[in-house]
This record gives C-alpha cells, structure tokens and sequence, in this order.
C-alpha cells in the first residue's frame, strides 16, 4: 500500500510566501511606487501568474518538476526584479494616518473579517467537503503531475484508447475537461511539490489568499478616487460577503474565483490607466488578461475584452462610437432574450443556426431561450449576491439621472458591460441555457464580473461624491 507522504510545513509556507513576494516586486518594478494595498493585491495575482510561466517553461526545457531549484530560479527572479525597482526614482508614498471616526468604521470591518477569515480558514484546513469540480477537473491534473515530475498530457478518452506512444497519455473522466487551460491546476501543483504530499488540506490555502488580495486591491484603487476610508470599508464588505464567493473559497479548487478576482483586477488596472494616462497599467492589465486565459476557457473571451479595452485606451475613439457601439450590441442583445420568451422562436432556432467553434469547443446552437425570469431570480430573489445587484443599478441610474451620458466614459464599466453581456448572450441566446436553468452553472458565471460590478458601483458612488463636494464649494 503506497503511503501519502507527511507535509512538509516548511516548504509550503516557502510555496506561499515566494510567488506574493515575486509577484509584489514585479509590480513594484513595473508601476513604481503605490499604495502597499495595491502591491499586495495585484502582486498575489501576478505571482500566480509568474508560478504558472515558470512551470510551463521549466517542463518546456524538459527538466524535471522539482520544488528546490525551482524555489531558488524565483527568488533569483524576485533578485533581478528588486534591482529594476531601485532603479525607479523614489517618491513619498501616501501618508497613513487614522483617526477615531476612521476607527469607528474600520474596526468593525476589521471583525468582520476576523470573523469571516476564521470562518473559512477552518473549512479550508479541516475540507469536510472535496469540492466536485476540483476532484473532477482540476485536482487530478496536479496529482498527475506531481507524481510524473513532468507536466503529462492528458487527451480526449478517444486518443486516449488509441494512443501508442511511451509514456502513455491520460485522460479524465469529464472529457472536456483534457483540454481546459492550466493555469488552475499549475497552481495546485506548486504548493504540493513545496509540501511534499499530494495529499493534504493545506494544499489548497491559495484559495484561502485570493479573496483576501482581491479585498486589498479594492481598498486601494477606491482610496486612488479619494473615497472616505469608511465608504471603502463598505465596498470590500460588499465584496468579501457575497455568499458564493464565499461558497467558492470553503470549497477550495474551483477555478471560478481565479477568474473573477482576474478579470476584475484587470478591469480596475484599465481603470487607473484612463485615470492617470500611465501606460504601464495597461501591461499589468494585459497580464492579468493572460491570468484570465489561463484559468478557464471562458477566460478567452474575458482577456479578449480586457486587450479590446486597452486597445480602446490606445486608440481613444469618440466616445460616442463606443456609445453607440455597446448600446448597438445590448439592444440586439435585449431582442434576443424579450425573443426567448416566446418558445416558438427557441426552437427555430435550434433547428437552423450554428455557429462551429474551433478545436475540441462545441458548435453553438443559438436558440433565443427564457433566461430573464432566471436573470430575475439571480439578481434579486435568491441569495447569492445579497443586495449587489440592487446596489449596482442604483449607483448606476443615479449617475445617469445625475451626470447623464458622461456617466458612461468610464472604461471599467464599459468592461464590465461587455464581460456581462457575453454571460447573457451565451447564456440566453444559445443552447447553454440548458445548463443555465438549472442556476447552477449561471450564477458561477455571474461570479466572473462581480467583483469588478463592485468596483463600478462603489467608483460611481466617488464620482458623485465629488461632484457633490465641487457644487457645494461653488
């Protein structure tokens, strides 16, 4: 009987501390000085990342996955990266001072967190319950490889019965799954080759960090709009509480979350490179584009609107083309789902249009289908989301009610209407609303804009805020 090896602590925590600490550098080096929230938030994010490239390179070379040198090839790069961030000039940071009506808001935030944090560090290191979609699709990959020392290939299970090649390929249960990116996957593997074990709960703690770096993040461009640190309180308590993503770090191994912290970062960094005219948020937001892609496929689409966002930076079309452009695209979406409640045209449809997607995706069946009593449901009944998408369209039509179309120019929110118009249009356009309504499925995608849907609301909110403060001081 094979034994599951002992964990070795030790290795782990390197495993955690040695990607945020690259990763904070790397973003140190590339935008200068910042706010530490932001370091730290973008840095854990962008560690992953370089995790990810270096294990796709290492294996490339066809060298054996070892946790030792690979450790050290990282803290050389943190090395090298250290010496491009003397090299920027130094600048006095922002001055952190806290004052007893600061308390008053912070300290509670600071027990909610306590609490929260506690709560799900104790599901995560005690795991009562192996999450399907990681013992499905993701886990497996890395105990593969863990055990290989190689990154294995694994192959639709039709490849996989004729293959004949040494060493032999593997395959998953959930064919699709042989063919995801793997970025998720990579991301487990690291941890168990600095533990040691394949096998243990603390294996899956980066889950644990990810939404702790995506509520740093938030704190720090809402403080870059100069928002009371008590309205920045409330905005990463919206974040921090919504119970799925909660649901999505007590059962670590998702890859939902990873997406979602990716794209929402990403549409934060464009929004600091529109704000500031500093390019150089446009390649941490290209980055974070390629952390996109690498998690899951739909992460395609969403690095795709990331690079089409920056391109729009560079270009800077009129703003009333892009106006008309996303207005263009939602009306056409809007048809098509106010369509979908007529079952006639559903199955129309389904019998004549297709759309062949390339490699091993699916031909998409579009067939307009009833996805806005569900879209009802999952923004407003059930208990997923709180009041998020409540408070979202409120900030949104008072912006509009108050500033009128110049609410619009403001590219985080043009991401985050395109990233939720491709759920809707997938979703209720094709024949994935057969995965849709059973609210499963459509509320993990839901998950990929909100943590940006937060940011828009509560940058919204600062943008009122100021607008109300230049009137009354005139």
């Amino acid at each position: 009987m094979t034994m599951i090896p002992e964990l070795d602590a030790t290795g782990l925590m390197l495993a955690l501390a040695l990607p945020w600490l690259a990763g904070v550098v790397a973003v140190r080096a590339l935008l200068g000085p910042l706010r530490f929230t932001l370091l730290l938030g973008h840095g854990f994010m962008v560690g992953q990342l370089l995790i990810i490239l270096l294990l796709l390179a290492w294996d490339a070379l066809g060298l054996r996955l070892a946790f030792a040198p690979l450790a050290w090839v990282l803290a050389a790069l943190t090395a090298l990266l250290v010496l491009a961030w003397r090299r920027n000039t130094p600048s006095p940071g922002p001055e952190f001072t806290v004052g007893w009506r600061d308390a008053l808001w912070l300290l509670p935030l600071l027990a909610f967190l306590a609490e929260r944090g506690l709560s799900l560090a104790g599901e995560v290191t005690m795991r009562p319950l192996f999450a399907w979609d990681a013992w499905m699709n993701w886990a497996p990959r890395a105990v593969v490889w863990f055990h290989e020392g190689a990154l294995a290939t694994f192959v639709m299970p039709e490849q996989w019965l004729a293959a004949t090649t040494d060493p032999a390929p593997y395959t998953l249960g959930n064919p699709r799954a042989n063919v995801y990116p793997p970025g998720v996957p990579l991301l487990l593997l690291w941890p168990m080759l600095g533990g040691g074990t394949y096998d243990h709960n603390l294996l899956y703690l980066p889950w644990l960090l990810l939404p702790a770096a995506a509520g740093l993040a938030l704190w720090g461009h809402l403080r870059q709009l100069s928002l009371p640190r008590a309205v920045c309180a409330l905005a990463v308590f919206a974040l921090l509480s919504q119970p799925l993503a909660n649901t999505h770090t007590a059962l670590p191994g998702y890859a939902d979350l990873w997406l979602a912290v990716a794209f929402g970062l990403g549409g934060m960094a464009l929004a600091e490179w529109h704000a500031s005219g500093q390019w150089r948020w446009g390649v941490l937001a290209a980055l974070l584009a390629l952390c996109c892609a690498f998690f899951k496929v739909p992460g395609l689409a969403y690095a795709a609107i990331l690079l089409a966002a920056a391109g729009l930076l560079l270009w800077r079309p009129p703003a009333r083309w892009v106006g008309w452009f996303l207005g263009s695209a939602l009306a056409l979406t809007t048809v098509g789902l106010l369509l979908g409640l007529h079952p006639d045209a559903a199955q129309f449809g389904a019998d004549h249009l297709t759309i062949p997607l390339p490699g091993a995706l699916p031909t998409l069946q579009l067939a307009p289908a009833p996805l806005l009593p569900l879209l009802w449901d999952s923004f407003f009944i059930t208990a997923n989301w709180h009041l998020f998408w409540l408070l979202l369209f409120t900030c949104l039509l008072a912006g509009l009610w108050l500033r009128g179309y110049k609410t619009l120019h403001n590219i985080a929110l043009v991401v985050f209407v395109c990233g939720l118009g491709v759920l809707l249009a997938v979703f209720g356009l094709t024949h994935y609303f057969r995965q849709a309504a059973n609210g499963v499925t459509l509320d993990r995608a839901l998950l990929y804009v909100v943590p940006l849907g937060v940011y828009v609301a509560f940058a919204q909110l600062a943008t009122l805020w100021h607008a109300n403060r230049a009137a009354e001081a005139h």
